[in-house]
């Protein structure tokens, strides 16, 4: 999934913990940080999340984020993250 903004990144927490079945309180617990911290970043407002509390959240759902330069010259901006389940990648054949 391409990440522009970040509420694209709310989106994807929050999926991501409910698709885990867990609570915020869950996550929060597992990235050391309280529930509302999660609360707040789920609204949208991961934009204010720290590179150390976003990589916790990712290590904490089985989460990766590669960084590339953008394709297009015309995007509006020249760098985006691409998050990805392990889990959706194909898995080769025996």
């Amino acid at each position: 999934m391409l990440v522009n903004v970040s509420q694209d990144w709310a989106n994807i927490v929050r999926d991501r913990r409910s698709d885990l079945g867990l609570t915020q309180a869950d996550l929060a617990r597992r990235i050391g940080r309280a529930r509302q911290w999660v609360v707040r970043f789920e609204s949208g407002h991961a934009g204010s999340a720290s590179v150390d509390s976003l990589l916790a959240v990712l290590n904490a759902l089985d989460l990766y984020a590669e960084v590339d330069t953008a394709e297009d010259e015309t995007d509006s901006d020249p760098m985006f993250m691409d998050v990805v389940d392990p889990w959706d990648e194909p898995r080769a054949q025996p």
